[in-house]
């Protein structure tokens, strides 16, 4: 789909806090999307609210606008999703304080506001991610405060910046790790 195109259709998602369905060719199968409310963007990133199969809010994404190949702002079954989330009382919203600038102020932002995050590297590495909190943020790198299944601290890990292509928070994995480990 011509970049043009996605562009108008984010923009229109956007103002309207449409539900959508996000394809991104490159680094998952055609078939995968993120189904999710459309809450921000910017030339550089989208931050979607999620929607899981049990039809209830499941944390946040912020992926790269230019790793869209599609995206769906007619969802099949749109009507029936937003119903159960009203009667379940479900709110979509944006994080107010979550800032898309730039990768920096992202994950500076998320780190201040929530207590961890999922960062990805899909191009280099699509079947490994790293659940943490920033330790510093340099020009190139980040340095994660990583964190286990176990819910345990398990060292650091350096990502470098333009390698990172997902940024999930607030999702019940992040929320329970957090839980059980006390944090904040």
């Amino acid at each position: 789909m011509p970049t043009t195109e996605i562009g108008k259709k984010i923009a229109t998602a956007k103002r309207y806090t449409k539900l959508v369905e996000c394809y991104r060719g490159s680094l998952e199968d055609e078939e995968i999307s993120d189904l999710g409310y459309l809450v921000d963007s910017n030339d550089h990133f989208i931050l979607l609210q999620l929607v899981d199969d049990r039809i209830t809010l499941n944390g946040y994404s912020i992926l790269r606008r230019s790793d869209i190949t599609d995206i769906e702002i007619e969802v099949d079954h749109a009507r029936f999703i937003e119903k159960a989330l009203e009667i379940r009382k479900k709110v979509v919203k944006k994080p107010a304080l979550v800032d898309l600038s730039d990768i920096t102020t992202v994950l500076k932002s998320v780190d201040q506001n929530f207590p961890l995050m999922t960062v990805h590297r899909e191009e280099q590495d699509p079947d490994t991610c790293w659940i943490g909190s920033v330790e510093s943020v340099c020009d190139k790198t980040v340095l994660i405060n990583e964190m286990n299944a176990d819910a345990k601290w398990d060292g650091t890990k350096r990502v470098h910046l333009n390698e990172i292509s997902r940024i999930d928070f607030d999702g019940g994995y992040e929320k329970a790790l957090a839980l059980v480990a006390k944090i904040r």
